[in-house]
């Protein structure tokens, strides 16, 4: 009977077909999601504001560039092995919807909440998250800085509360004070701490809030956005 069994087309083509686009929506959905509850704004302004910050990450403005690290390449022709030296450069960048956009929405945020919390313990949470945050983080060769993806959130989360409780502000500002110390310790702790360490990375484009999915900074904002609402 299992000779009759196969699926109907092969795993690639399912996930681009079924996986990604699920993806996706979910993406869309809690980004749209999160955006209202923060800025108060209805479906039409969140949804703009994700696909400003969407758009806006393809975009990088670089800042400036320095000499990479000279690689050797070999290749092998009917016996014969040819090396080739070629010397690459590194280009540090800042990227709008990783990064500028992010930074933007979080000034928001701590306009709406500055004079709940005491100055003292906010600085405290960001120094503290961007520390930690610098610790969990490291750099990779041609690829940049790599964060674990779920610490940034959970570390910003656990540092809004603690400033929360000890400012003995309203716990309900929390997914502000979490989005704007996850934002900020993020660009802090894995990108502006990690300048001392472009020798390690070597080569390429080192953006500021656009590796990857927006190097972890808009994502950061957005997971603990989340997770402190389960606090709430």
């Amino acid at each position: 009977m299992k000779d009759y069994i196969f699926p109907p087309i092969i795993l690639p083509l399912f996930l681009i077909l079924i996986v990604v686009p699920f993806l996706v929506l979910l993406f869309v959905f809690t980004g749209s999601a999160v955006f209202r509850l923060l800025f108060g704004v209805d479906s039409d302004k969140s949804l703009l504001l994700l696909g400003m910050i969407v758009f806006g990450s393809l975009i990088n403005i670089p800042l400036y560039e320095r000499k990479g690290m000279d690689l050797i390449q070999r290749y092998e022709i009917f016996g014969f092995i040819y090396s080739i030296r070629s010397k690459k450069k590194l280009v540090v960048a800042i990227n709008v919807g990783g990064c500028i956009l992010p930074i933007i929405l979080s000034m928001k945020l701590l306009l709406d909440i500055y004079d709940l919390v005491s100055p003292i313990f906010l600085i405290g949470a960001l120094f503290f998250s961007s520390l930690m945050i610098y610790g969990f983080s490291k750099p990779v060769v041609g690829v940049g800085v790599v964060t674990p993806m779920l610490i940034p959130p959970i570390i910003a989360t656990i540092a809004g509360y603690t400033a929360i409780i000890l400012s003995e502000a309203p716990i309900i500002i929390l997914p502000k004070l979490s989005f704007f110390i996850g934002v900020l310790s993020t660009i802090f702790g894995a990108d502006i701490f990690r300048l001392k360490d472009l020798e390690r990375i070597g080569y390429g484009v080192i953006s500021i809030g656009g590796a990857g999915t927006f190097d972890g900074i808009f994502l950061t904002g957005i997971f603990a956005v989340l997770i402190s609402v389960l606090l709430i």
